[in-house]
């Protein structure tokens, strides 16, 4: 680019980086103006270079984005990749220029460097923060000493904005080490703004997860000194993100973040201007495809979809094992709740399937609409459970119970319907035990045996 190698420039900067990126754009400006390779640049960005450092940015993002045009999942990391999108996450706050995590997350909205971050009304949901800047807005890379100059000179504004996230949520730093100076800036300035002495309340909040393949995964609490403070964070060392990623998506949500998001929006807006005209309006259903929605506070509503798409995994296992049975609406449960829980939980599909008339006998009824996120999980459990193969003696559950004790029986929750043919004996045995799900393991392999359950009752032969 520039006739020299990049070592070249970090020698002679002293392994200052930015400083490095500062000498490079100014020995690639002439040459960006003058050399044909880059006359089409030239031709899209001469009219916006106000800085020496300008044409190094574009080529930067430009590099990026064309880079993003042709990106594959390594091999070998297409289930970590796949984990991530299933991940259930409040907000990102990223480093990055590249849009990877736009097209996990699509639904997010983006904030683009510390000026759009600083006066956008941000609702801390739902929303990735492009601190350094974006491909999308080549000036807004934070790449030189002047630009990191400049940002550092404003993280106390930026760590303001972001304090509130990091009080009220836990977050969690992946690709960062413990040392990382931006990293460090920012803490700093977050201790800052909260003072020392409020320190404490960060515990547990902050977790930074290193990737070492050569290491055993291991977690600990630990303190890292920022700034001539102790402050307390969760280190966690792990040889792959699978596990991490899993624990992300195992989380249940209320509703689809975006939705939160908008809502947030809606009400803040309705606070701030004081003016409710055409905002407080009758009930309507929340459309997957709005962006924008009215809203309405109010006691005594009838199950509408908004009440179906605020159900949990655990409400949907209750109508399944009728204890209670509230009636849902087996359509909107198809077509609202189930997709906002990750494929990697463990719901039932089976009884709203067939109530809602999709399916029928073990299979898909002929020319039917199938919601995706519906269709991915049934396809998924039918898979599972159809290749199963009964045992030559099928049991009663008391007597699979007495064999092998409620621990035994939830450990083989997946194989239960090659195990035992007594429906009606495992839905009273979940009913008995479902005090079991209060904990943490015995939640998932109770939420595994429901599954079983509504694959033996509704899915293979329907009800």
């Amino acid at each position: 680019m520039t006739g020299q190698p990049f070592e070249y420039y970090r020698g002679a900067a002293g392994d200052d980086y930015p400083k490095a990126a500062s000498m490079i754009a100014d020995a690639f400006y002439d040459k960006w103006w003058s050399d044909p390779e880059f006359a089409d640049s030239v031709k899209d960005w001469k009219d916006s270079v106000t800085a020496r450092d300008s044409p190094l940015k574009y080529e930067v993002a430009k590099y990026t984005r064309t880079a993003m045009d042709s990106f594959s999942v390594p091999r070998g990391l297409e289930d970590e990749f796949e984990l991530l999108k299933d991940a259930v996450i409040d907000g990102i706050i990223t480093t990055n220029y590249d849009r990877m995590l736009l097209e996990v997350f699509p639904e997010f909205r983006p904030f683009v460097g510390q000026d759009e971050l600083l006066f956008s009304d941000t609702q801390g949901i739902a929303e990735i923060y492009y601190i350094h800047g974006s491909e999308r807005r080549p000036d807004s890379l934070i790449l030189t000493a002047d630009d990191y100059a400049d940002y550092n000179a404003r993280n106390a504004y930026l760590a303001a904005k972001l304090a509130t996230i990091f009080v009220e949520h836990p977050v969690v730093f992946l690709g960062y080490s413990l040392g990382d100076p931006n990293i460090q800036a920012l803490l700093g300035s977050l201790i800052t703004g909260l003072r020392p002495e409020n320190v404490s309340k960060l515990q547990d909040r902050l977790i930074f997860v290193e990737w070492n393949p050569a290491e055993p995964p291991d977690i600990a609490t630990t303190v890292m000194n920022v700034s001539g403070v102790s402050l307390p964070i969760i280190r966690a060392t792990v040889p792959d993100f699978t596990e991490v990623f899993t624990a992300l998506g195992a989380r249940d949500r209320a509703m689809p973040a975006r939705i939160l998001r908008i809502l947030k929006e809606q009400v803040f807006e309705l606070v701030k201007s004081n003016d409710p005209d055409g905002r407080l309006v009758a009930v309507s259903a929340i459309e997957d495809d709005s962006d924008t929605l009215d809203v309405v506070f109010g006691v005594g509503a009838k199950m509408t979809a908004v009440g179906v798409v605020g159900l949990t995994r655990w409400d949907l296992m209750d109508e399944v094992l009728e204890s209670p049975d509230r009636g849902l609406p087996c359509d909107l449960v198809v077509g609202k709740a189930l997709a906002k829980h990750a494929i990697t939980t463990y719901v039932p599909v089976f009884k709203f399937l067939v109530g809602a008339g999709l399916w029928k006998d073990g299979q898909w009824l002929p020319n039917v609409a199938v919601n995706a996120a519906a269709k991915k999980r049934a396809d998924k459990y039918a898979g599972i459970f159809g290749k199963l193969k009964p045992e030559p003696n099928l049991l009663t559950l008391a007597k699979l119970e007495a064999d092998k004790g409620v621990e035994g029986v939830l450990n083989n929750a997946m194989k239960l319907p090659s195990l035992t043919d007594d429906v009606e004996g495992l839905r009273e045995f979940l009913t008995r035990n479902n005090a079991l799900r209060s904990q943490d393991w015995w939640a998932t392999q109770f939420a595994k045996a429901t599954v079983a359950y509504d694959w033996m009752r509704y899915g293979r032969g329907g009800s």
